[in-house]
């Protein structure tokens, strides 16, 4: 009697001190489904997350790199690296409803918060285009630096990491015009930024580190090391921490963001190519693919552990989730 109340008053002061301990979450209660590209298999594996399989392959253009859901996530934008386009999948269908060129090497998709207009980066192109969502046609090419890849509209801003040259180029929204050019790091590749606008977090893929933007100075402010292989940094619905998908060792860190350093650091397995990041919006699960394992990682994100493993077509990159 007396172990069990020592061990009750132990878990009542932990709990004081630290709060409620936190649950696992229940992967199968969660209603929603995963949008996740096959780099060789030119399709899009739709994910049933109440299931924790895979339901449909949806047949896209060649190479397809990532998946961006617009803003009232009626559709799912595929950039298709190898064929110069960008595939719309109608979400309710899930069937490809329209097709879009954009020119060539196109990486990633990104939308203005309004949903008014879409922004695509062509890699061998060195430009970025801006796309009308609901005419599907394009209304301007802005050139920026060398090997484009990740667009990411903060406020009336468009910043765009330029793979090739370790920068990135900041373009007026209104304008269409580069304001200025930073010097982040080698291989600029992901980017997130916080909810106010006040920051980009950059996952430099060949310099191992994330580059820490202000948006206001236009400055890196801080550079924090991670693990061999950034790919994307992608910041928490509750802004309180950045994670990093590395794929140099197969990991995924958690930097905390009031103090700028790694956390947590979960390790996905050699050879995984951990490359793409979703979360869902209770902030509660992330998501990761695994490039070299054909998975996604299912990843309690109270807990930072791996909770379940999702087998997807061949080469998954690009990543997104969709509430139901």
């Amino acid at each position: 009697m007396r172990l069990k109340a020592c061990v009750a008053a132990s878990l009542l002061l932990f709990v004081a001190e630290h709060g409620a301990i936190a649950q696992p979450v229940d992967t199968q209660a969660v209603a929603g489904k995963l949008y996740v590209t096959s780099w060789f298999g030119n399709a899009i594996t739709v994910v049933d997350l109440a299931e924790r399989k895979a339901v449909k392959s949806v047949p896209v253009g060649v190479q397809d790199h990532n998946v961006f859901l617009s803003p009232d996530r009626k559709f799912a934008w595929v950039a298709n690296h190898s064929d110069s386009t960008v595939s719309i999948i109608d979400t309710q269908t899930d069937q490809v409803a329209h097709t879009i060129a954009v020119g060539n090497g196109p990486r990633h998709t990104y939308f203005a918060p309004d949903g008014g207009e879409a922004y695509v980066t062509n890699e061998f192109d060195g430009t970025v285009v801006v796309i009308d969502p609901a005419r599907r046609s394009l209304r301007a090419t802005i050139k920026v630096g060398h090997m484009p890849h990740f667009p990411i509209a903060v406020g009336g801003r468009l910043f765009v990491t330029n793979f090739g040259d370790g920068t990135v180029s900041v373009i007026d929204r209104a304008s269409r015009e580069v304001v200025a050019t930073i010097e982040v790091g080698l291989g600029p590749l992901g980017a997130g930024a916080t909810r106010d606008g006040k920051r980009v977090y950059i996952a430099c893929h060949n310099a191992n580190h994330v580059a820490v933007v202000d948006t206001e100075r236009l400055a890196v402010v801080a550079r924090i090391a991670t693990e061999p292989g950034p790919v994307q940094a992608t910041v928490t619905p509750d802004q309180r921490f950045v994670y990093v998908a590395s794929d140099g060792r197969g990991a995924v860190q958690k930097i905390d963001l009031a103090a700028n350093v790694v956390v947590k650091t979960i390790a996905i397995g050699h050879g995984a190519g951990t490359h793409g990041i979703a979360f869902s919006p209770d902030d509660r699960l992330l998501f990761v693919t695994n490039t070299g394992l054909g998975t996604v990682s299912v990843i309690d994100a109270e807990r930072d552990e791996i909770v379940a493993e999702i087998k997807v077509d061949v080469a998954p990159e690009g990543i997104a989730f969709l509430r139901r």
